[in-house]
């Protein structure tokens, strides 16, 4: 596909690309995928057949030498910005001693990243004030999803919320490169696959990909390739702003409405092509057309399902219909929950942590949570995940259809779902050293307190941090689920 001239709702648009390959500590290897990152990702969005930004309104810092230029280009591109501002970092990322996420430059001092690197608290403000109406941060760093949980203090919540954030990020924990010796002329992982979606496109989409289409299928790329798992949040509709136009669609190949528009709908009528000559009853196509759609959204399964949903056996003609088309019409049609247990289950499914099936309720390791998580009587367990005495905490996190749980070896906290507000967390870090001589090292250990009630739960991670990762991820979803459907609430306190 090819386009004459950029796009009319650019105007006014702020773009600003950094990336932080080269890193001033013995310890620290540099990055050349992240340069290589910034380049292709400025290349496609000033491509009219792609992005189409102007290029005199994108701006790309490479290798900054210390933390003050780019935070003030962020905010004087940012208050600048009119309709849509973009901010996309690739590079090294910390975690500060209250753990909050660093975005490293040249200059970042380990030791001392909070004052030598910069803050994602300072690019939140720059967000906050901005005036435009869309504003989209892609991070593709370590510990990048620490920047969803920044934007999921209620203050800023607050204050975006009438004109929309949406925040990707590659990993909750450690990013992944290629190895430095295979990083010439190469992105880094999650930019590579990220890009290789947008430049070929999806099939069955609209003539725009927007942003909640693109997610799906970049995450079901990156779990296919091993790939750290990504996350995204959104406020607003921003996730429908048209990000680039789609290579692979085509006025003939589809019939489905324009994703940017979409609104769930029951799984009824017909929104994509039959396919003719192929012999077929229809009545039965429709019914098993039916069926898939009822058992990829139904929330008690342990995995959602994902497309291909129709399988190729023998040709298109063997369902009917066109395969991708059919597939994209589930994708956006799912049924909606009728309740806050299946809307958790569905939460807790998306974001990869296992559901508890009930066929031994009183047996086993589900027996046991329920007992220490003081799930009793007609409460329902409905997923958790636990990290056993190799933790450097062991404990879990639970959830039911009235409370979530948060349990250590002598400290538990239940908190109803209606009062998720009222539950405080506070974060630090400190260094531990191990070994002696030339074996000798150090790693962060991050701590966790959760207080709700007069009671806290202390948790310590070390390197990976299961609970508290659990915690960051599902708390912005929950709070989502309260404010959108306030109905599903209710003070509950049995057991607490």
């Amino acid at each position: 596909m090819a386009a004459s001239s950029h796009r009319a709702d650019l105007q006014g648009a702020r773009a600003v690309l950094l990336g932080a390959s080269a890193f001033r500590h013995p310890g620290i290897p540099p990055v050349p995928a992240a340069a290589n990152s910034v380049r292709a990702m400025k290349l496609m969005l000033t491509d009219p057949g792609l992005g189409g930004w102007p290029p005199e309104q994108v701006v790309d810092l490479q290798d900054p030498s210390d933390a003050i230029q780019p935070i003030l280009q962020i905010r004087r591109l940012a208050q600048e910005a009119m309709g849509t501002f973009l901010l996309y970092y690739a590079g090294h990322g910390l975690i500060s001693p209250s753990g909050e996420l660093i975005l490293t430059v040249a200059g970042t001092d380990p030791e001392h990243a909070d004052v030598t690197g910069i803050e994602y608290s300072r690019v939140k403000r720059a967000l906050v004030s901005c005036p435009a109406e869309v504003k989209i941060v892609i991070l593709d760093c370590c510990y990048s999803g620490r920047a969803i949980e920044a934007l999921s203090v209620d203050a800023v919540d607050h204050a975006t919320a009438a004109t929309g954030v949406y925040t990707l990020t590659a990993a909750d924990l450690t990013a992944h490169v290629p190895p430095l010796a295979e990083q010439d002329g190469v992105p880094t992982s999650f930019t590579g696959q990220l890009l290789e979606v947008l430049h070929k496109g999806l099939p069955a989409e609209s003539p725009w990909l927007t942003l909640e289409t693109i997610y799906p299928h970049l995450k079901a790329r990156l779990r296919q390739a091993g790939l750290p798992r990504p996350n995204q949040r959104s406020t607003d509709s921003v996730a429908r702003f048209r990000f680039v136009r789609n290579n692979a669609w085509t006025s003939a190949g589809s019939a489905v409405a324009d994703a940017s528009a979409a609104q769930p709908t029951a799984p009824a009528g017909r929104d994509f092509d039959l396919v003719e000559g192929g012999g077929y009853n229809i009545t039965q196509v429709d019914a098993h057309r039916h069926d898939v759609i009822a058992l990829v959204a139904d929330p008690h399964r342990r995995s959602r399902g994902r497309p291909p949903y129709f399988p190729v056996v023998s040709g298109e003609d063997r369902h009917g219909y066109n395969i991708a088309q059919v597939d994209a019409y589930i994708e956006r049609h799912r049924v909606e929950p009728a309740s806050l247990a299946d809307a958790l289950r569905m939460l807790l499914a998306d974001l990869g942590i296992p559901l508890v099936t009930e066929r031994r309720p009183r047996r086993g390791k589900t027996a046991k949570i329920k007992r220490t998580c003081a799930i009793h009587g007609d409460e329902q367990l409905l997923g958790f995940v636990k990290v056993g005495l190799l933790g450097f905490t062991p404990g879990v996190v639970a959830f039911s259809d009235t409370h979530v749980v948060v349990r250590t070896v002598d400290r538990r906290v239940r908190v109803p779902y209606s009062r998720l507000h009222d539950v405080t967390f506070s974060h630090s870090s400190r260094w531990e050293g191990w070994g002696a001589g030339l074996a000798a090292g150090a790693s962060q250990v991050t701590t966790l307190i959760v207080g709700f009630a007069g009671s806290e739960v202390k948790i310590e991670e070390c390197n990976q941090h299961p609970l508290q990762d659990t915690l960051n991820q599902t708390w912005p979803a929950l709070k989502d689920l309260l404010k959108n459907h306030p109905e599903w609430f209710r003070a509950d306190t049995r057991n607490e």
